[in-house]
């Protein structure tokens, strides 16, 4: 019994930091209509390192960085414009080339995650979501959590008086016009 071969679909997230690189890539993908034909060109090669590589197109490299994204990212495929098909979870970006003396990106590099994910809303996204827990020392949390307690009891905290003052509506009968004024008994 023969085992058939079945064709993987495979999804990259692919990041290139070289605009000329990138427009290559891009009027290559355009010739061939998204044909593998177009993707033949394109080497990428890891050697003992599963974050580090090479990335080999047009007879020049450029190196190649695999980062962690700060969320999952969805991908969707289409056949008729209409439906819409989940094909697959992408967790981690390819980026290309970049300045390896920006220190933007050697602290990127050496987190092994993607400061920002795919749009622009998610830029720094960690940092704005998970933000670090505010430090307030235990006399303060006692103090407020003390007058918290005797404003429920229906005290005031120390130092502090409440007044109650009974007000109600009362309309002008010869403006028409209405205010709340304190009550006198």
């Amino acid at each position: 019994m023969a085992l058939e071969a079945k064709e993987v679909e495979e999804q990259y997230l692919l990041r290139v930091k070289d605009p000329a690189l990138a427009e290559q890539l891009r009027a290559t993908l355009r010739a061939a209509s998204g044909s593998a034909a177009a993707a033949a060109g394109a080497q990428l090669r890891f050697s003992d390192s599963d974050r580090q590589g090479v990335f080999a197109f047009g007879g020049r490299e450029w190196p190649v960085t695999v980062l962690n994204l700060p969320s999952v990212v969805e991908s969707y495929k289409t056949l008729d414009d209409i439906n819409l098909v989940k094909t697959t979870d992408i967790g981690q970006v390819l980026v290309v080339g970049g300045d390896p003396a920006d220190p933007a990106q050697a602290q990127e590099a050496a987190a092994g995650e993607a400061r920002d994910g795919v749009t622009p809303p998610m830029r720094n996204a960690r940092e704005r979501i998970f933000r670090r827990a505010i430090d307030v020392s235990p006399p303060v949390v006692q103090k407020v959590e003390y007058d918290l307690l005797t404003i429920l009891a229906g005290g005031a905290p120390e130092g502090l008086k409440f007044v109650d003052t009974e007000e109600e509506w009362v309309v002008d009968p010869a403006t028409g016009q209405g205010a709340w004024l304190p009550v006198k008994r």
